[in-house]
């Protein structure tokens, strides 16, 4: 659950005449053609947003992506912490929990170009993979094409991040070795993975053929680890090849600054 509120519970009567008012029908019902106000999705109640997604505690409200000073204040707080010299992955980990600052992850699908967050996005932190495997996160989103899916590992921001010609340190190999785990697990226990999702949805939907039917096409891999000055050409060269070879991305923590930043103001993640 992303954040201290239950969405499962539904709406407050506030929130119901709110939303009636707004779309003129109550929530729940179902627009009739011709009749009712025109859908506007972003004047909807935050808990209506929340309850008509798939997952609606997981759900990356898009109508955060407009608070500009919210999120400006966010990004420099996230730097602030970044160049502590003593930050850590927990840290990091604890300082987006506590915050709910959950854009500097989201903000992956647009910096990495992966076209998945029109038709909604979602995040799952500590995502547990059968009873050996936990990923940092999971971020699922929806295009025209379906849903896709990608696995993020945060490693720590300083430490072992690559070698002075630069070949990857410990953090990032690390890292690697987990995702490669994970993509190692999917193909035998995909009917798992549509089991563990089941618990997160919503229960007036089903869940779409995609999160039964393993296509390894829809799956997407991320590592951060390091800061800017960590990278080398030969990281460079590295990172293109472990994109083209296994589409895991290699990334470091400014790379997310900087993508948080972009982000402010889009119409979607």
């Amino acid at each position: 659950m992303l954040y201290g509120r239950d969405y499962f519970l539904g709406l407050t009567e506030a929130e119901k005449q709110q939303y009636e008012e707004v779309t003129g029908r109550k929530f729940g019902e179902k627009r009739i053609s011709g009749f009712g106000t025109v859908n506007n999705f972003l004047a909807y109640p935050k808990a209506a947003r929340m309850c008509k997604s798939l997952f609606p505690n997981n759900y990356l409200d898009v109508a955060e992506l407009r608070n500009i000073e919210r999120l400006s204040n966010a990004n420099k707080e996230f730097l602030s912490l970044l160049n502590n010299g003593e930050c850590t992955e927990r840290k990091i980990l604890n300082f987006i929990k506590e915050k709910e600052y959950y854009h500097i992850i989201g903000s992956i699908i647009w910096g990495l170009s992966i076209n998945i967050g029109n038709h909604g996005a979602y995040l799952f932190p500590e995502f547990q993979l059968g009873g050996l495997y936990k990923a940092d996160y999971l971020l699922v989103g929806k295009s025209s094409g379906g849903f896709e899916f990608i696995f993020v590992e945060l490693e720590n921001p300083y430490g072992k991040i690559t070698l002075k010609d630069g070949q990857l340190g410990a953090e990032f190999r690390d890292g690697i070795s987990q995702l490669e785990d994970w993509k190692r697990w999917l193909p035998s226990n995909y009917s798992s993975f549509g089991e563990i999702m089941r618990k997160y949805k919503n229960s007036a939907f089903d869940l779409p053929e995609e999160f039964y039917i393993l296509d390894m096409s829809r799956f997407h891999y991320v590592v951060v680890a390091g800061r800017r000055a960590d990278f080398r050409d030969k990281t460079y060269i590295i990172k293109r090849e472990r994109k083209k070879a296994d589409d895991i991305d290699i990334l470091h923590y400014d790379n997310l600054f900087d993508f948080s930043n972009n982000l402010i103001g889009k119409q979607t993640y």
